[in-house]
């Protein structure tokens, strides 16, 4: 190489390293060039009038540099030239070169800005740790319960809701996102977005965790990684909070609300952070909701009426002086426009749910009614209670009579589940705790056999209750579908991918097949129950015409972990009611009751449920071979009047 060609390339290079230095590097090279361009301009003019020194010929070429107006002062024709060139060199490097650096420093400033790098300084907030397909639904529940939100704030001393989202990249496309979702919408202006991984403590900084009310932790997707699993990266995630927080100033530890996909490392979670927690295992609960949707077909829509507050109905914990050591019989006939359903006991540190206890169950001081209402306001006590005659509870325990057995019980149920994802070796798990029922599955998946039954065999320990059969088959080819015979099942269940990054990509395959059922079971003279897991509340829509239950697993966990969030004790209620055992939301056929074909008041059949032990909480209405003709009316007024048919189904809280 030619040794000035090599010169060149240093030179290059060396203003590049200076370059990137920063916008001050760049206003100094540039404020030495403009003297240099001075100091030849003056020397230039120099010449031409001996009577002016080289500093006012300094000055003269700074001023034609600076400033175009002192062109037409000038005199002869050398020094117009050199004039001239000064000023067209101070336009292109003076103007020019400045406006470019201050533009580029102000764009990469803003840019800074808008990547939320900045540290956040407040308290008693909220934040969410990680951007998921949890994290808007999240956000959207907590903007949307503003009752519940306003108790949680006045618990903590804070005035109004901040909400701060610490996302792994902070784009103009997530901020539409938030804008874009109907429970937001202007408000997403008052959501901050904060850049940085949940798993780095710096981060964790820039949300200011340390001073948080509470925290939120959902899990993020499941990727084909066997060493960092989603569940490893929350468990790092709660060791950096328990770190940051003891090394700081804090004045206590934040209450942490986290999700875990594997319940096994739910030790694990708990050592790794040393305040208030609740933990949600999310596999757990979507297998127990699909599960209890097997064995109830339509209670789908029940729990997502229960677990969103955009639905008519919630669960609400409330403290009450006037309820301390009076009955559970005479404390329900104070709720004229709500259900009472039991009560949560705080226990070392713990809850305690006594969920349907008898009506001589004598409430304590400290104990929290947990009501299904529609609104805050609604779950208030009323000092005029209903008459005993027609109170809409249990009549005295003396008069109760036992409870009709449950019409599934002792079946043997045919499943085919089409497709795989990580919920399913939780799925088969919760099957085998149903003593009383038996489960022939047929898994159908294009994934290996070899994986699935390891993975099945990592989490279920064998019951001679659940068989479980795998075929290595692609469900949306409609030939490989007809051979698996889908018309010779009682239930049918479509799973969303886990290994497909995009939820509207992970619900095409979902999708696609259930239409291809559809097809195919058109003129079957026995149709299946189908049951769909969607990723994408969206495409609900899509499929709401046909006739299928249809569970999306991040919005009912969404709406979990908000609720959790802002009432602590309502995860152990939520767990007694999906867990197999104790409390559950089942269906009746009136006629279990003596109703059938009966005219009646709800409250009527609050009192006949009452006397089975069981707390009446609504009905189904309409034909049962439609979904969409079914209508829900959960804890309607108690004067309304309904017309029993076979169709009817009651919905009760009972104990199994």
């Amino acid at each position: 190489m030619k040794p000035y060609l090599r010169l060149k390339e240093r030179f290059n290079f060396f203003l590049e390293r200076q370059f990137v230095k920063g916008t001050h590097v760049q206003l100094l090279f540039i404020a030495a060039l403009l003297g240099l361009i001075s100091i030849l301009g003056a020397l230039l003019v120099l010449p031409s009038d001996d009577a002016v020194t080289f500093e006012d010929s300094l000055w003269w070429a700074f001023l034609r540099l600076s400033d175009t107006g002192y062109l037409g002062d000038d005199e002869g024709i050398w020094r117009r030239v050199v004039s001239t060139f000064l000023t067209i060199a101070g336009n292109v490097v003076f103007v020019g070169s400045l406006i470019a650096i201050i533009a580029t420093w102000l764009n990469r400033k803003i840019r800074s800005l808008e990547q939320g790098l900045t540290r956040v300084t407040a308290s008693r907030h909220v934040v969410i740790l990680g951007w998921t397909n949890r994290s808007i639904h999240i956000a959207a529940e907590l903007h949307h319960s503003a009752a519940r939100v306003k108790k949680f704030l006045k618990r903590h001393g804070a005035r109004s809701l901040k909400l701060i989202i610490l996302s792994d990249d902070v784009t103009p496309e997530r901020h539409q996102d938030l804008r874009d979702h109907e429970l937001i919408g202007r408000q997403a202006s008052q959501i901050i977005l904060r850049s940085g991984e949940a798993i780095d403590r710096e981060h964790l900084k820039r949300v200011d965790c340390a001073n948080a009310a509470a925290i939120i932790i959902p899990s993020q997707s499941y990727e084909d990684r066997e060493l960092i699993t989603p569940d490893v990266e929350t468990i790092k995630t709660l060791l950096s909070i328990n770190a940051e927080v003891e090394s700081g100033q804090a004045m206590h530890m934040p209450y942490v609300v986290a999700e875990l996909q594997n319940e096994n490392k739910l030790s694990a979670a708990k050592r790794a952070y040393s305040g208030p927690m609740e933990i949600i295992s999310s596999d757990t609960i979507i297998s127990r909701l699909i599960a209890q949707n097997i064995r109830h077909y339509g209670l789908s829509v029940i729990y997502n009426e229960l677990l969103s507050h955009s639905a008519n109905n919630n669960l609400y914990a409330r403290e009450f002086d006037e309820t301390a050591n009076k009955p559970f019989q005479e404390v329900s006939r104070h709720f004229t426009k709500s259900i009472l359903l039991g009560v949560v006991r705080p226990q070392n540190g713990t809850y305690e749910p006594i969920l349907n206890p008898s009506a001589d169950f004598v409430i304590q001081d400290n104990d929290r009614l947990i009501l299904l209402s529609k609104n805050l306001d609604e779950s208030e006590w009323t000092y005029k209670a209903t008459p005993s005659s027609e109170s809409s509870i249990r009549v005295r325990t003396e008069d109760t009579i036992s409870s009709p057995e449950p019409g599934d019980t002792g079946r043997e149920t045919n499943l085919l589940i089409l497709g795989w994802n990580h919920h399913l070796p939780a799925l088969v798990k919760e099957l085998g705790t149903y003593k009383e029922e038996a489960f022939n599955i047929t898994i159908a998946s294009v994934r290996p056999v070899e994986e699935r039954e390891r993975e099945i065999a990592l989490v279920e320990a064998g019951s001679d209750k659940v068989s479980c059969k795998q075929v290595k088959a692609d469900y949306i080819r409609e030939m490989e579908l007809r051979n698996l015979q889908p018309e010779k099942f009682d239930n049918i269940l479509l799973v969303s991918s886990d290994k497909l990054s995009a939820d509207e990509e992970a619900d095409a395959r979902t999708i696609v097949g259930y239409t291809l059922l559809e097809e195919i079971l058109e003129k079957a003279e026995r149709r299946p129950r189908m049951i769909l897991e969607l990723v994408d509340p969206n495409n609900e829509i899509l499929i709401r015409k046909f006739r299928a239950e249809m569970i999306v697993g991040p919005l009912i966990l969404s709406n979990l972990l908000a609720t959790i969030a802002m009432r602590r004790e309502l995860n152990t209620v939520y767990s007694e009611l999906f867990t197999a055992g104790g409390a559950e939301i089942i269906f009746r056929n009136p006629e279990d009751y003596g109703m059938k074909d009966a005219t009646t008041t709800f409250s009527e059949i609050q009192q006949t449920a009452g006397a089975h032990n069981e707390i009446a909480l609504g009905l189904f209405t309409g034909s049962r071979s439609s979904t969409n003709s079914r209508i829900l009316s959960m804890n309607p007024e108690r004067s309304q009047s309904f017309q029993l048919t076979n169709s009817s189904r009651l919905v009760v809280l009972s104990s199994v």
